[in-house]
């Protein structure tokens, strides 16, 4: 991550509209509060925090994570966010193929977890599409600002791309 990126990391961050969508209400936004945020998502023990940029310009997209990593079962969080400016162009796609890559052959991991607000229909299309299943749905499980919403959880296996 470049220092160039904080900015950008930071407005995604104080997106509300953005940040239901990923199942968050931060409890701070000052810059305090962003640094906290980004040096806890890049210092999690076994996971990962990458910037996604756009390989000919470099211009910032968004990020990928894995989070909340368990070791011994070798399973983790993902997660993927796109700015706005972003989104709809197939980046979701490029930056889920490369996450998966990445934990299965720099993390080790043999899965992929992926908690999902239900109505984010454009986040299942890519995961979906990125072998991810749908286990289960939790009804009720995420009060936001705008309300409480259902979250689907999904897993894709690793297996086939372990090195």
């Amino acid at each position: 991550m470049r220092e160039a990126d904080v900015p950008a990391l930071a407005a995604m961050r104080r997106d509300d509209e953005l940040q239901a969508q990923l199942l968050t209400v931060a409890d701070a936004l000052d810059d305090n509060a962003m640094a906290a945020w980004i040096e806890r998502r890049t210092g999690e023990p076994g996971g990962a925090f990458q910037v996604v940029a756009d390989a000919r310009s470099e211009a910032f997209l968004g990020f990928v994570q894995v989070s909340h990593v368990h070791r011994r079962n070798r399973v983790g969080q993902g997660g993927l966010a796109l700015a706005s400016h972003a989104r709809g162009q197939g980046f979701g796609h490029e930056a889920m193929a490369l996450l998966l890559d990445y934990a299965a052959r720099r993390l080790g991991l043999t899965k992929l977890m992926a908690e999902i607000r239900a109505d984010n229909a454009a986040s299942l299309r890519v995961h979906h599409a990125a072998g991810y299943r749908t286990v289960g749905l939790m009804t009720g499980h995420f009060h936001g600002r705008d309300g409480v919403h259902d979250v689907a959880l999904l897993e894709r296996h690793l297996g086939d791309m372990a090195s």
